[in-house]
């Protein structure tokens, strides 16, 4: 006889196989999809560095375009990706947006996403706030050659390193019980988006 507390296993592609995700439905845009608008997306930001380079008086290095560009992305990508998890962690894997579809892609490399893991939940909030903030100020420093670029760069820089680092770190000392072994997911999620960071 069911009772009203008897738990509904509901299939998911994730691993661990037995991880509790209730509230799991399977996308509804196809993954060329969310990695368009995510490729858009970063494209666009990329764009208004270069504007933003463009316009400023002074002459840039190479070197400090890229640092731009690349602080602009990273800000985006921990302010509006890594922001949307930390408000959205718990229906994650119910939602059905493009945002969402994107991690429930990304949690084949990393089931934490989808199951409020608190470490992960918090290492992304705090990436999404403080990552994010010193990025724009390090792109900031470098469009007005302020002196403040250093030590945001360097802030920005550590922080995803040592980020990075406890994140995968976690998984690795768990076995990647959390990780599909299949080298798409492996070494192209889990270990190539994250080598960005490192």
């Amino acid at each position: 006889m069911a009772t009203e507390q008897e738990t509904v296993k509901i299939q998911h592609p994730y691993f661990p196989r037995d991880a509790a995700l209730a509230h799991y439905v399977p996308s509804a845009f196809n993954v060329g999809e969310a990695f368009m608008t995510l490729g858009s997306a970063v494209g666009l930001i990329m764009f208004v560095s270069a504007v933003l380079i463009r316009q400023s008086p002074r002459q840039f290095s190479c070197k400090d375009k890229f640092v731009v560009v690349w602080m602009l992305v990273c800000a985006g990508i921990h302010m509006v990706l890594e922001g949307y998890f930390s408000f959205n962690h718990k229906n994650l894997a119910g939602m059905q947006t493009v945002l969402a579809d994107l991690w429930r892609e990304y949690a084949h490399s990393d089931s934490r996403y989808l199951t409020s893991d608190p470490f992960t939940v918090i290492m992304e909030g705090i990436t999404a706030v403080f990552d994010g903030s010193f990025a724009v100020v390090a792109a900031y420093g470098v469009l007005t050659d302020s002196p403040i670029r250093h030590p945001a760069q360097l802030v920005t820089s550590l922080m995803q390193l040592y980020g990075n680092v406890l994140y995968m770190g976690i998984n690795c000392m768990e076995g990647f019980r959390y990780t599909n072994p299949h080298p798409y997911y492996f070494y192209g999620y889990f270990v190539l988006m994250n080598a960005f960071w490192i």
